[in-house]
Protein backbone atom coordinates (compact mmCIF):
# COMPACT_ATOMS: atom_id res chain seq x y z
CA UNK A 1 0.00 0.00 0.00
CA UNK A 2 1.45 3.22 -0.88
CA UNK A 3 1.07 7.42 0.77
CA UNK A 4 -2.69 8.30 0.82
CA UNK A 5 -3.27 11.42 -0.97
CA UNK A 6 -6.48 13.91 -1.58
CA UNK A 7 -7.77 13.12 -4.97
CA UNK A 8 -9.82 15.13 -7.34
CA UNK A 9 -10.28 14.44 -11.45
CA UNK A 10 -12.96 15.82 -14.07
CA UNK A 11 -15.02 13.54 -16.11
CA UNK A 12 -17.43 14.42 -18.98
CA UNK A 13 -20.20 15.30 -16.40
CA UNK A 14 -19.06 15.30 -13.04
CA UNK A 15 -15.73 15.71 -10.78
CA UNK A 16 -14.48 13.17 -8.75
CA UNK A 17 -12.91 13.90 -5.13
CA UNK A 18 -11.30 11.04 -2.49
CA UNK A 19 -8.20 9.61 -1.19
CA UNK A 20 -6.12 7.19 -3.40
CA UNK A 21 -2.81 5.02 -2.70
CA UNK A 22 0.05 6.67 -4.29
CA UNK A 23 1.51 3.60 -5.91
CA UNK A 24 4.49 5.19 -7.65
CA UNK A 25 6.59 8.22 -6.98
CA UNK A 26 4.80 10.94 -8.37
CA UNK A 27 0.15 11.19 -8.93
CA UNK A 28 0.90 11.61 -12.84
CA UNK A 29 3.43 8.30 -12.93
CA UNK A 30 0.93 6.11 -11.58
CA UNK A 31 -1.55 7.73 -13.98
CA UNK A 32 0.34 7.07 -16.83
CA UNK A 33 1.05 3.27 -16.06
CA UNK A 34 -1.63 2.38 -14.82
CA UNK A 35 -5.08 2.34 -16.92
CA UNK A 36 -7.07 1.91 -13.62
CA UNK A 37 -7.41 3.61 -10.13
CA UNK A 38 -8.80 3.14 -7.08
CA UNK A 39 -10.49 6.32 -5.16
CA UNK A 40 -11.52 5.86 -1.57
CA UNK A 41 -13.77 7.88 0.38
CA UNK A 42 -15.41 9.08 -2.76
CA UNK A 43 -17.35 12.26 -3.63
CA UNK A 44 -19.15 12.37 -6.98
CA UNK A 45 -20.23 16.11 -7.78
CA UNK A 46 -22.42 16.41 -10.87
CA UNK A 47 -21.45 19.57 -13.07
CA UNK A 48 -24.82 19.46 -14.65
CA UNK A 49 -26.96 19.85 -11.99
CA UNK A 50 -24.96 19.89 -8.71
CA UNK A 51 -25.95 16.92 -6.86
CA UNK A 52 -23.71 14.78 -5.06
CA UNK A 53 -23.17 11.20 -4.36
CA UNK A 54 -21.42 9.34 -1.22
CA UNK A 55 -19.30 6.04 -1.97
CA UNK A 56 -16.89 4.40 0.14
CA UNK A 57 -14.69 3.49 -3.23
CA UNK A 58 -14.73 3.54 -6.91
CA UNK A 59 -12.34 2.06 -9.81
CA UNK A 60 -12.00 4.76 -12.44
CA UNK A 61 -10.36 3.99 -15.72
CA UNK A 62 -7.86 7.13 -16.58
CA UNK A 63 -9.82 7.20 -20.33
CA UNK A 64 -12.78 8.55 -18.23
CA UNK A 65 -10.69 11.18 -16.84
CA UNK A 66 -9.85 14.68 -18.44
CA UNK A 67 -8.22 16.15 -16.22
CA UNK A 68 -6.37 15.44 -12.58
CA UNK A 69 -5.40 17.89 -9.89
CA UNK A 70 -2.03 17.19 -9.41
CA UNK A 71 -1.40 16.37 -5.36
CA UNK A 72 1.27 14.51 -3.45
CA UNK A 73 5.10 14.72 -4.34
CA UNK A 74 7.16 16.05 -7.08
CA UNK A 75 9.04 13.32 -7.72
CA UNK A 76 12.92 12.74 -7.53
CA UNK A 77 14.37 16.36 -8.72
CA UNK A 78 18.07 14.15 -9.75
CA UNK A 79 15.37 13.03 -12.42
CA UNK A 80 13.94 16.47 -13.90
CA UNK A 81 15.72 17.86 -17.10
CA UNK A 82 16.01 22.10 -17.96
CA UNK A 83 12.85 23.36 -19.20
CA UNK A 84 10.93 26.35 -20.50
CA UNK A 85 7.46 26.96 -19.93
CA UNK A 86 5.50 27.41 -22.98
CA UNK A 87 2.29 28.86 -22.85
CA UNK A 88 -0.69 26.49 -24.22
CA UNK A 89 -4.84 26.15 -24.21
CA UNK A 90 -6.27 22.71 -23.93
CA UNK A 91 -9.59 21.83 -24.86
CA UNK A 92 -10.85 18.57 -23.03
CA UNK A 93 -14.79 17.94 -23.34
CA UNK A 94 -16.32 20.43 -21.21
CA UNK A 95 -13.79 21.93 -19.94
CA UNK A 96 -10.02 24.21 -20.66
CA UNK A 97 -7.24 24.47 -19.37
CA UNK A 98 -5.01 27.08 -19.89
CA UNK A 99 -1.39 27.35 -18.46
CA UNK A 100 1.95 26.55 -19.05
CA UNK A 101 3.25 23.16 -20.62
CA UNK A 102 7.30 22.63 -20.04
CA UNK A 103 9.58 21.55 -22.49
CA UNK A 104 13.41 21.35 -23.55
CA UNK A 105 14.27 24.82 -24.98
CA UNK A 106 14.37 23.78 -28.03
CA UNK A 107 11.35 21.55 -28.17
CA UNK A 108 8.19 22.42 -29.44
CA UNK A 109 5.49 21.45 -27.08
CA UNK A 110 2.46 21.58 -29.45
CA UNK A 111 4.05 19.74 -32.21
CA UNK A 112 5.15 16.66 -29.84
CA UNK A 113 2.13 16.68 -27.95
CA UNK A 114 0.56 13.31 -29.91
CA UNK A 115 3.70 11.43 -28.79
CA UNK A 116 4.24 12.25 -25.23
CA UNK A 117 2.41 10.08 -22.33
CA UNK A 118 -1.28 9.62 -21.57
CA UNK A 119 -1.14 12.45 -18.65
CA UNK A 120 0.51 15.57 -19.57
CA UNK A 121 1.47 18.43 -17.08
CA UNK A 122 0.49 21.79 -17.09
CA UNK A 123 1.28 24.54 -14.66
CA UNK A 124 0.26 27.83 -13.34
CA UNK A 125 -3.30 26.79 -14.95
CA UNK A 126 -6.81 28.18 -14.93
CA UNK A 127 -9.74 25.13 -15.31
CA UNK A 128 -12.74 26.61 -16.85
CA UNK A 129 -16.13 24.90 -16.92
CA UNK A 130 -20.22 25.09 -16.13
CA UNK A 131 -21.22 24.03 -13.34
CA UNK A 132 -25.08 24.33 -13.18
CA UNK A 133 -24.66 26.48 -16.06
CA UNK A 134 -22.52 28.81 -14.49
CA UNK A 135 -18.81 29.63 -15.82
CA UNK A 136 -15.99 29.00 -13.35
CA UNK A 137 -12.35 30.14 -13.20
CA UNK A 138 -10.28 27.81 -11.15
CA UNK A 139 -6.96 28.68 -10.95
CA UNK A 140 -4.43 24.96 -9.97
CA UNK A 141 -0.48 25.15 -9.58
CA UNK A 142 -0.66 22.33 -11.74
CA UNK A 143 -3.31 20.06 -14.07
CA UNK A 144 -3.01 16.29 -15.52
CA UNK A 145 -4.12 17.07 -18.89
CA UNK A 146 -5.41 13.40 -20.94
CA UNK A 147 -3.88 14.16 -24.24
CA UNK A 148 -5.67 11.37 -25.63
CA UNK A 149 -9.21 13.12 -24.95
CA UNK A 150 -7.97 16.38 -25.48
CA UNK A 151 -10.15 17.68 -28.85
CA UNK A 152 -7.44 21.13 -29.33
CA UNK A 153 -4.32 21.96 -28.58
CA UNK A 154 -2.91 25.44 -29.12
CA UNK A 155 -0.11 27.75 -27.94
CA UNK A 156 -1.18 30.17 -26.23
CA UNK A 157 1.06 33.24 -27.29
CA UNK A 158 -0.61 35.82 -24.54
CA UNK A 159 0.75 33.66 -22.03
CA UNK A 160 4.52 34.55 -22.85
CA UNK A 161 4.24 37.98 -20.76
CA UNK A 162 2.70 35.96 -17.77
CA UNK A 163 5.54 33.37 -17.28
CA UNK A 164 6.21 32.55 -13.71
CA UNK A 165 9.34 34.50 -12.72
CA UNK A 166 8.58 37.37 -15.73
CA UNK A 167 8.52 40.51 -14.63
Amino acid sequence: MGTAIDFVGFAEDCWVEGRIDLEDSRLADMLNEHKTITVHDVTLVSTLDGHTQALDEIEISRDELDIVVANGPRGDPKRRLATRPNGVTVKLGPYCAEGFMHAPPTANPVRGFDSKPPMVAITDAVLEYDFCDKPISQWYRTLLVNRKLAVSLRSAPGAAGNQPGAA
